[in-house]
């Protein structure tokens, strides 16, 4: 090689977490990713490789934003690229943070194509999801423009460490060229192992993310030169975690062992672990014990009572298993009621094919069709029956509302033919027109002749009107087009 090659490789920074709820933790994890890049600039490297999770969210705040672009800027001002891929926790459905990032020339997204330092070629995977880690596709790697020296940037939980999910093997063996070192980022422990001729490393974290992470916070210093390639570790300095066991004996002496064993530690700016354990029948305040710890100034105090089991999910390594989530959600949607319409608009927005800026165009599109399907001469019914025997001697109404959604097979008359008695046809001749009553109050007819023809006539001219089903005094129908949907 022409000349020595430094890369300094790190990861897993989760810019933006607010650890405990605590805002100055939130901005620890802000001043460890800084420290990394002010160490970066001072050893002069020739590129900075990040491997995923640079922010701890998908939606960092504004304040998270700001604040990385000002710590990527003081590489950019020395002349050094920031190289990184996307991690799981920050991984958004279309266009990335490091997208927009690369579009201010402050950083570069790793790819299928290699970035090139003199005969270095860098690549990068984005994380994948482990039930498409089988169908990844390697066919974008070519052998094209590779270096002397290859290096592939990944965030997953990688085989032969603990919890591998993707074996390097099949990865190495998959790739169109030699790979000298895959550098990893997700596991937040401190890694480094050989899988035949190709290093494979995690730099580990530059934050504690939880109780469990007790070792030194570190990042890789990878060296490239005539005699080889040579990972080394550093050290990062971070807010210590401080933990304290107590073990209770005797109930009249508990605050006391514990306030004599807290005054025996420097718990001033610490996050501290308060781990009791001992005799189940001693009964104690939390709260006593957390004011204390207060007046002492540690930042952050959790109390883990071993006694019933508390705190023990943050010291054990748990196994833990996911269903798909897509036939979660699809099971949920059975049980909901949802009509044609909301099942369409929900498959939309769900479809991973369709961006975001063009879901309201897709859904408008497919309601459309749905809607060109649907026919509105054929409404929702909304039919009143009045009773004849309430309109005859009493004006009362005693009203019974029928409201059917016909099907798309069905006619009006076969709809209403459910919802009308049989015996319909034979209530209505009771009923007499309203003008009709009106009119013989009125006009008094003495011969009865005269009354018997008229009474005669109207029966025919009742017996002659077709008898309208319908004749129930319904109400004007305003269509609602969700009614349809």
């Amino acid at each position: 090689m022409e000349r020595e090659i430094r890369i300094l490789h790190t990861g897993d920074t989760h810019i933006g977490y607010r650890q405990y709820h605590s805002e100055v933790r939130r901005q620890d994890f802000i001043n460890a990713f800084s420290s990394v890049i002010d160490d970066a600039i001072d050893m002069k490297v020739d590129a900075v490789v990040h491997a995923g999770d640079l922010f701890d969210s998908r939606n960092p705040t504004l304040e998270d934003i700001l604040d990385t672009i000002k710590i990527l800027s003081k590489l950019k001002q020395q002349k050094i690229p920031f190289l990184s891929i996307v991690g799981n926790h920050e991984s958004k459905q279309h266009t990335q943070w490091l997208d927009l990032f690369e579009s201010m020339d402050i950083a570069s997204r790793l790819g299928t194509k290699p970035f090139l330092i003199d005969g270095v070629a860098i690549y990068g995977i984005d994380n994948v999801p482990r039930s498409k880690i089988p169908l990844y596709d390697y066919s974008d790697f070519t052998a094209e423009n590779c270096g002397e020296w290859n290096l592939l940037v990944m965030h997953q939980l990688m085989a032969p460490f603990p919890f591998g999910e993707w074996d390097c093997e099949d990865v190495i063996s998959s790739l169109p060229f030699d790979l000298h070192a895959i550098l990893l980022g997700d596991y937040h422990k401190h890694e480094k192992t050989k899988v035949g001729s190709t290093w494979a490393t995690y730099c580990g974290s530059t934050e504690r993310n939880s109780a469990s992470e007790s070792d030194p916070r570190t990042y890789n210093i990878i060296t490239i030169n005539d005699d080889g390639l040579d990972i080394s570790r550093r050290n990062i300095a971070t807010r210590d975690f401080l933990f304290i066991p107590v073990e209770l004996r005797e109930k009249d002496a508990a605050y006391e062992l514990i306030i004599n064993t807290i005054k025996g530690y420097d718990v001033a700016g610490k996050v501290v672990f308060l781990d009791i354990s001992g005799n189940s029948d001693v009964s104690i305040s939390y709260n006593e014990i957390e004011d204390l710890l207060a007046k002492q100034e540690a930042l952050v105090t959790r109390i883990r009572d071993m006694r019933h089991g508390e705190g023990v999910s943050e010291d054990m390594d748990v196994e833990v298993s996911f269903s798909d989530p897509d036939e979660a959600v699809k099971r949920e949607i059975k049980n909901m009621t949802l009509t044609s319409g909301g099942i369409l608009i929900d498959e939309v927005v769900r479809d991973s094919s369709v961006p975001k800026t063009k879901v309201d165009l897709e859904t408008e599109s497919k309601i459309g069709g749905l809607l060109s399907t649907i026919d509105f001469s054929v409404p929702v019914l909304n039919v009143g029956l009045r009773d004849s025997s309430q309109v005859v001697g009493e004006y009362e109404k005693a009203e019974l509302d029928v409201e059917k959604e016909t099907n798309h097979g069905e006619t009006i008359a076969e709809s209403v033919e459910k919802y009308v008695p049989d015996n319909i046809s034979e209530q209505i001749p009771e009923v007499q027109d309203t003008n009709m009553i009106t009119a013989s109050t009125i006009e008094s007819v003495s011969d009865d002749e005269t009354s018997k023809d008229s009474d005669d006539e109207t029966l025919q001219d009742t017996e002659k009107e077709p008898v309208d089903k319908g004749n129930v005094h319904a109400k004007p129908r305003q269509y609602n087009l969700g009614d349809y949907l």
